[in-house]
């Protein structure tokens, strides 16, 4: 934390119309000067130039961040984004406005002063309404965002609060998981989207459904077939035959259900065959919780620790 916040100052000094230092992440995000009165604002470079936000931001819009901003105990007044209730800010984010259509018609009905988003092209189509913040999904991390929007709106405290829970939480997880028989394991996130479709085979995730816990945050390795596909197709995601999907499953398999849906691929002769299966080492994820593995704010992040951990070591008993 004092690594990232070291850097955040050095950056900042580089705005000639700031007067001290609250926080940046680079040139890829967000650097801030507030003013502690009311009415002030506060210099933001990010991506799209300098901009001027509310130092005390009150009405927020936001379309994937909304997570970040509940996080912070920002005011969401409404929000472009899908909502579930696993989140661990349903209640917050449903008492919201949801907007029908990301649109400058219905965002202005809800008068923001500020909107978060993580779209270039939102910057000259909200411009006129409010200021938008525009933070983008790459290079900058979960944690590195929560900072930056903290800092963005005057809730530094907040975000470090967070961000530290968090921290504290994995140093603790990782070290028990190095203490088990997780050790030097692989790790498999997949879901059966069925036999036939667009969007058909089971489907290997390492950014959604908790892709970015596992794998980023936990260090747990991916099988090294699986591996290979990623960094040949440079995708996260996709889908694979079931013919051959059993060749990408790890040691160890989170295997998310979808929701009313019975997986068929585990009524073939496949799925009898697997090691992971027959001795043990999947943990079946209900569709209802598709919800808590959707995003990767830090709030998503550590019920989604809590959750994995819990049934990590359900496995190992």
């Amino acid at each position: 934390m004092k690594k990232l916040f070291s850097l955040l100052c050095v950056s900042a000094m580089l705005l000639t119309s700031l007067t001290g230092c609250v926080g940046t992440n680079g040139t890829d995000g967000a650097q801030t000067n507030s003013d502690t009165s009311e009415s002030a604002t506060r210099t933001v470079s990010t991506v799209m130039g300098d901009i001027q936000v509310p130092s005390n931001p009150q009405r927020i819009v936001a379309n994937w961040y909304v997570g970040d901003v509940i996080a912070l105990g920002l005011n969401l007044v409404g929000y472009s984004a899908w909502e579930q209730e696993t989140m661990p800010f349903y209640e917050e984010l449903t008492a919201s406005t949801k907007l029908e259509n990301w649109s400058p018609e219905d965002v202005m009905k809800l008068e923001p002063d500020l909107i978060v988003t993580y779209q270039e092209e939102d910057f000259e189509k909200f411009g006129k309404i409010a200021p938008v913040l525009v933070i983008p999904e790459t290079p900058i991390t979960s944690l590195e965002r929560t900072m930056i929007l903290g800092e963005a709106t005057g809730r530094a405290q907040e975000a470090e609060a967070a961000v530290k829970n968090f921290e504290t939480k994995l140093a603790a997880a990782k070290e028990e998981l190095q203490n088990n028989a997780f050790q030097g394991k692989t790790f498999s996130i997949l879901e059966d989207w069925g036999p036939s479709g667009d969007w058909s085979g089971v489907a290997y995730e390492t950014g959604s459904r908790g892709g970015t816990l596992v794998y980023e945050y936990l260090e747990l390795k991916k099988p090294e077939k699986l591996e290979k596909l990623v960094a040949e197709s440079g995708k996260g995601r996709g889908t694979l035959s079931y013919e051959v999907a059993h060749e990408y499953f790890g040691d160890y398999i989170l295997w998310f259900q979808q929701e009313g849906k019975d997986s068929e691929y585990a009524k073939t002769e496949i799925w009898k065959s697997i090691p992971a299966v027959t001795e043990g080492r999947l943990a079946a994820i209900p569709g209802k919780y598709q919800g808590l593995f959707y995003y990767s704010d830090v709030a998503s992040l550590t019920a989604q620790l809590d959750y994995i951990i819990d049934t990590l070591n359900k496995l190992a008993e």
